[in-house]
């Protein structure tokens, strides 16, 4: 995990930096850039962010974010939102957060590129944090709603009050620190369209409290989590009017089919194929072919359509069928 953090902190640096200019001082030759408002010098001046101040100095970040020349989009926890999650952790000041920890947790709150609101996507993209399952970024979940935009549905951005514009870039303050999620934080904030979805699935297992078991940060799993579409599909097709009327034997079924364990298998690792045993034993054979696919031992081909939804303890592939028998 240590080697992990520093290979992600020289990505960071080399992100940041890897724009037409470069990261030094200097603009032309012989003008010195002097940061004035920018995301650091901000945090700095505000007492609203002391906490997030005193991090950002403890981890070095402070400096990143104050290089004039480069640009990033922060969502800047405040003082109540830092000692929440100082007081939940156990912590009795930001020193004694493990210094590698607290990196990374800052590094989930940075985006590179200054961003507005407006433009992140009703869907995932990559963060800067990365978990334990592999030295991939972990993913973040954004919505826009109403008058406010979301993270992982945990912390909210008042529209009116975000896109904060500084010399580098833009901060958005949020009064709920984002922790790093798990696989079960992305099934929940993934579905919540309609209650027949993948996470009502696992919810209405008997035999196990499998979202709970998804928290766990210590084992890494490989989730092929199939869409609300998916659901409806299959729920239609054997005359089910909801999830509750699966039988749990066949739940259990479906159950083990889409959970793949010790496994972080994700797109870019296939080759030829990659093959992987699902927890019902089926093995189950990732291939490109106009897009990532998976072939059962049936022959039939699952379409994966939202690829890659790195948690802590694994990832998520979406899918577009209901695995049932193998």
């Amino acid at each position: 995990m240590k080697f992990i953090l520093k290979l992600a902190k020289i990505v960071l640096i080399f992100i940041l930096c890897w724009f037409p200019v470069s990261c030094g001082t200097s603009d032309d030759a012989g003008d010195v850039i002097i940061p004035d408002n920018t995301i650091n010098n901000f945090i700095i001046n505000n007492s609203n962010y002391s906490v997030l101040a005193t991090a950002l100095n403890r981890t070095g970040l402070d400096s990143v974010l104050n290089i004039a020349t480069q640009q990033y989009t922060i969502f800047a926890p405040n003082n109540a939102a830092f000692n929440s999650f100082l007081s939940e952790n156990d912590y009795t000041n930001i020193n004694d957060v493990p210094l590698e920890e607290l990196n990374n947790y800052l590094r989930y709150h940075i985006q590179p590129g200054a961003s507005r609101l407006s433009e992140f996507p009703d869907g995932y993209i990559r963060s800067l944090g990365v978990g334990n399952a592999s030295n991939r970024l972990l993913s973040m979940y954004t919505l826009t709603l109403e008058d406010s935009f979301y993270i992982n549905n945990e912390a909210e951005v008042v529209l009116a009050q975000g896109d904060i514009l500084l010399d580098n870039g833009y901060l958005n303050p949020i009064s709920t620190f984002l922790s790093l999620p798990s696989i079960t934080d992305f099934l929940l904030v993934n579905q919540q369209t309609t209650d027949d979805n993948f996470a009502s699935i696992l919810a209405e297992s008997n035999t196990e409290n499998y979202l709970e078991k998804l928290k766990d940060q210590d084992v890494i799993y490989t989730i092929l989590q199939a869409s609300e579409e998916a659901v409806a599909n299959y729920l239609a097709e054997h005359n089910y009017t909801t999830i509750t009327d699966i039988p749990q034997a066949e739940l259990q079924r479906i159950i083990d089919h889409h959970i793949i364990p010790q496994e972080n298998a994700r797109t870019e690792a296939i080759e030829d194929t990659l093959q992987v045993i699902a927890n019902s034993g089926a093995v189950l054979n990732f291939y490109e072919d106009n897009g990532p696919k998976i072939e059962l031992e049936s022959d039939e081909i699952i379409n994966i359509i939202t690829p890659n939804i790195q948690a802590v303890n694994g990832v998520i592939q979406v899918v577009d069928r209901v695995i049932e028998n193998e």
